[in-house]
């Protein structure tokens, strides 16, 4: 960051943030998405009840989890992580990890270890309290799927080069921040690799945040509320209680509802003609 700042030309300014970049880009912290189950045992006495056979059915429920943190401490795994993380938050549409979606799956694990606790219950209504959390499972899966952007991994990496580009012209040299609060030398552990680097985290993380809001062109701005369109999960301002929909969306049913009224007025005048 500091040769940056010190270069005299444009052209040493592109050859250090492409060395850095490359360093980046070249880092062993790559992303991986891996095969995850929610797993239990039903002892073989247990597999000769009823309710035995239906646990062992949902032994083991799958899902799909992504490397999320890295043991490494230089810089270009730790930032090469939170580039991972972005992605996996705002567009991949396979890694589901919300608690809700995390919770239905792991209902028949839950059930199992009520029943061997002692809960009174039956093979029947046991079938039909899977059945439905797995429903709803997919539903839930279904939605936060369609919260998520689409952006294939080589257009992602040149917008984040061009947001990390943006965050070493922004950024402020170390010596700024000792010379004008003293924080730095409050901590020795705290070192100009610990420095930046959060700083490039924090200002992707903010740009992204920014992007998210630009994708679905809603209003910026740190009083302003949002939520999600039932309908196709695009980001809404949520500007009254009564917001459900996107645009696109109110629109779409307005029309399908005035098709639906007209076809309706048009059935009751056909029964009233002689």
């Amino acid at each position: 960051m500091e040769d940056y700042k010190a270069a005299g030309t444009q052209e040493e300014k592109d050859d250090i943030f492409g060395a850095f970049c490359a360093s980046v880009w070249s880092s062993a912290n790559k992303r991986r998405i891996y095969n995850k189950s929610i797993r239990f045992r039903v002892p073989d006495n247990l597999l000769q009840t009823p309710a035995g056979q239906v646990f062992a059915a949902w032994s083991e429920v799958g899902y799909k989890r992504h490397k999320s943190r890295t043991k490494e401490d230089d810089w270009p795994s730790i930032l090469r992580q939170k580039i991972n993380n972005l992605y996996t938050r705002y567009f991949d549409k396979d890694v589901i990890l919300d608690r809700e979606y995390m919770d239905l799956l792991k209902t028949p694990k839950r059930l199992y270890y009520e029943w061997i606790s002692g809960a009174a219950t039956d093979a029947g209504t046991v079938s039909e309290l899977i059945e439905e959390a797995m429903n709803q499972a997919e539903k839930v899966k279904s939605r936060l799927q369609k919260e998520k952007m689409f952006l294939p991994w080589n257009d992602y990496k040149k917008i984040v080069e061009g947001f990390l580009r943006t965050g070493f012209e922004n950024c402020r040299l170390i010596g700024e921040y000792e010379d004008t609060s003293g924080f730095m030398s409050s901590f020795d552990f705290f070192t100009e690799d610990h420095f930046y680097t959060a700083y490039l985290c924090r200002t992707l993380e903010n740009r992204f945040r920014n992007y998210q809001k630009a994708c679905y062109h809603v209003r910026r701005g740190h009083g302003n509320r949002y939520c999600r369109c039932i309908r196709c999960g695009a980001l809404v301002e949520k500007t009254n209680n009564r917001v459900k929909y996107c645009k696109d969306c109110y629109r779409q049913i307005n029309r399908e509802n005035a098709a639906l009224r007209m076809k309706r007025f048009r059935s009751r005048n056909a029964a009233r003609t002689p």
